[in-house]
């Protein structure tokens, strides 16, 4: 019998392209999301999961072995511009999901390295003192999971971007991230002003859903960090624009950003410790697997 795995928020950027990932493999997968714009798939539900009596309905139905909770009301920015809603769409939805699941079910939950403020190159044993509504709102999902199961996986995760020329499925997801938008910007000849001293952790999405895949079969349950090393958003730019043979040396503008802080950086080394692998595996890995 096939494992079924559950992914709410399957409509926005992360679960889209995991629903598609997962689909060349062994699972019965299913999806909620709310607002969903096309959907044929008698396996794709469209709920808003603060329907409590609906959400409960659709949970008995599948019975997942695995739930990956991906729905959130997403973005650091939209977060600190409506903190009632980013508590409701955050914490409250995440407390339904949590009360229709056992505690011998493994769930999944995609945290912010927005949980560390003023730390340099923080470890899962740093003190959290997110001083945002988007690392508080984090923070406090993390606690919720944790004091209901032993069986998760929670990954502060950095900034997520593709190769640019990303659309979304759902209504209520927001706008591709900048790095995205800014490499379509540069393959259509336009200029593009970004910081050079601003500098982030970042993972490629094809490399962030290959974690998550291998996650399903393992039981090493626990918080992690994860994240490539750092760079500026200029020099992460010119990477990508060459591995892909894209012209940009007319158009891409290295700029300085008062951005606090300039640098934030995470320890990921609980992560390859535990699971032995570098973040280069993982980029051979996903050139070698079909996405």
């Amino acid at each position: 019998m096939k494992k079924k795995i559950l992914i709410t928020g399957v409509a926005g950027f992360i679960g889209s392209n995991f629903l598609k990932y997962l689909s060349n493999h062994d699972y019965e997968i299913y999806g909620i999301d709310f607002d969903i714009i096309k959907n044929n798939d008698e396996r794709i539900f469209d709920l808003n999961l603060i329907d409590s009596e609906k959400t409960k309905d659709i949970f008995e139905k599948i019975k997942p072995a695995f739930v990956f909770h991906l729905a959130a009301f997403a973005g650091p920015p939209r977060n600190e511009e409506n903190p009632k809603l980013a508590y409701r769409y955050n914490v409250e939805i995440l407390k339904i999901v949590l009360s229709n699941l056992s505690k011998s079910t493994p769930i999944f939950f995609p945290s912010t390295d927005k949980v560390f403020v003023g730390h340099k190159y923080p470890n899962e044993k740093t003190k959290l003192n997110p001083d945002s509504v988007h690392g508080k709102v984090k923070l406090e999902c993390e606690k919720l999971i944790k004091d209901h199961t032993q069986k998760f996986f929670i990954i502060r995760q950095p900034v997520v971007h593709s190769n640019g020329g990303y659309v979304r499925n759902s209504k209520m997801s927001g706008p591709g991230s900048f790095i995205d938008k800014a490499i379509d910007s540069i393959k259509s000849n336009k200029k593009v002003e970004i910081f050079a001293n601003v500098k982030r952790c970042f993972i490629k999405i094809d490399e962030l859903i290959s974690v998550y895949k291998m996650l399903i079969e393992s039981e090493k349950f626990g918080t992690y960090n994860l994240a490539s090393p750092m760079i500026s958003y200029y020099d992460r730019l010119v990477q990508i624009c060459e591995k892909n043979k894209i012209k940009y040396n007319k158009v891409l503008i290295p700029t300085k950003g008062n951005i606090v802080p300039l640098e934030q950086d995470i320890d990921s080394s609980k992560f390859e410790k535990t699971f032995q692998i570098k973040m280069s595996w993982l980029i051979l890995r996903c050139l070698k697997e079909n996405f």
